[in-house]
């Protein structure tokens, strides 16, 4: 039985050397470049070729803070980060070993931000050809179901300029936009202008309910989209995103990127297009 062990123990000895032996040829092949040395170097605070579980925190520590990860359980994913690193198993993470996680690291995201661009890439090429619009494009007919249950389109508003605006509740932007809307509404005159503000698809059930409630004082036409698929059709993937559609039913204007409603931009596409 003792010879058993004793011949156990000196298999897995060898066995141990003979993964460490492999790890250090290929750590001997590695060329490590100037950026990687210095970053070891700078989280290798106490200057002995190695990192321990606490210096290793250095890599994580600032944005788990900002995130709100609690210190219990930063330590625990830095200990888990740790056993990754540590190859060899002896508590001390070299450069080697370090700058060989790292590359696997980077290419693991590389390589998921090649997938999600490709995945994003063929839902583009899903898409209605109508969604990607430009301006003097036609605009999508259907706006959606009003409050008294009518379905609005644009082919039956030919002659006044149509206002879309997708927005969602908790998006202030939005709401925000939607007062300066209903204001312009009120100026320029129904017979002239009509503001279509739909609700985007992320908007629940439930909660458009009750802002359309909150809404009902606006002389704005509210509809909901609730499946997205006049979003699609518009190319909408995210509110705020607002479109000026002329009497033509040609997009005149549109924008989906502005920190704050773009009102000079709106009442100035709206003033040219009142002139002709």
């Amino acid at each position: 039985m003792m010879l058993f062990k004793m011949k156990k123990l000196v298999e897995m000895t060898l066995i141990t050397l003979l993964v460490a032996g492999t790890s250090f040829v290929q750590a001997a092949d590695l060329e490590i470049v100037e950026w990687e040395k210095s970053r070891f170097n700078e989280l290798d605070t106490n200057k002995n070729g190695g990192l321990d579980n606490v210096e290793l925190r250095g890599t994580t520590r600032d944005w788990m803070t900002k995130s709100g990860i609690s210190e219990k359980n930063q330590i625990k994913q830095t200990n888990n980060k740790f056993r990754q690193y540590d190859a060899n198993k002896d508590n001390k993470v070299s450069i080697e070993e370090f700058v060989t996680v790292l590359r696997a690291n980077n290419a693991a995201t590389k390589a998921e931000k090649a997938a999600k661009t490709k995945q994003t890439s063929m839902q583009q090429a899903k898409r209605d050809p109508n969604s990607l619009l430009q301006i003097g494009g036609i605009a999508p007919n259907y706006l959606g179901t009003d409050k008294d249950g009518n379905k609005v389109y644009l082919d039956e508003l030919k002659g006044k300029i149509v206002i879309a605006s997708f927005w969602i509740s908790w998006c202030k932007q939005c709401k925000d936009g939607l007062g300066i809307l209903d204001n312009l509404q009120n100026k320029v005159g129904k017979d002239l202008l009509k503001v279509v503000a739909i609700a985007h698809r992320n908007e629940s059930k439930r909660s458009f309910k009750k802002y359309k409630k909150q809404l009902s004082s606006m002389n704005l036409t509210l509809t909901h989209d609730k499946k997205g698929s006049i979003g699609r059709k518009y190319g909408v993937d995210k509110a705020p995103h607002l479109f000026i559609i002329g009497k033509d039913g040609k997009i005149i204007f549109m924008d989906s990127n502005y920190n704050q409603t773009p009102v000079t931009g709106i009442i100035e596409a709206l003033k040219k297009e009142l002139s002709t």
